[in-house]
């Protein structure tokens, strides 16, 4: 992970490229069956393109970073994705808390 202090000179939203940061290391990549190693959806998975657009949006101007944030914290306040520890087959054990990065 990098260190906040060792974001590129070119980072205009030094928060939301945080987050991307974040997210993009939790949904790293595919599993042997293709699916996200992170959440288990068919890869690249919706949380991964988040994160790459949120990376990509917080280099560009204010407006542009300021709506894809309102985008991460749209997806984390579902309280929908909350619920449960269930994987997204119903079973239970799942490898993280949702289908997003929710943290408690």
């Amino acid at each position: 992970m990098v260190i906040a202090d060792q974001a590129p000179p070119d980072i205009v939203d030094h928060m939301l490229w945080r987050d991307a940061q974040q997210m993009l290391g939790r949904h790293a990549g595919p599993d042997l069956d293709r699916n996200c190693v992170w959440c288990g959806w068919r890869w690249p998975c919706a949380p991964r393109r988040l994160a790459e657009r949120a990376d990509a949006a917080s280099r560009r101007p204010w407006r542009e970073a300021w709506t894809v944030r309102h985008d991460l914290n749209s997806i984390r306040a579902m309280p929908g994705l909350r619920a449960g520890t269930e994987d997204r087959h119903g079973y239970p054990g799942a490898r993280n808390r949702g289908y997003f990065d929710l943290t408690p």
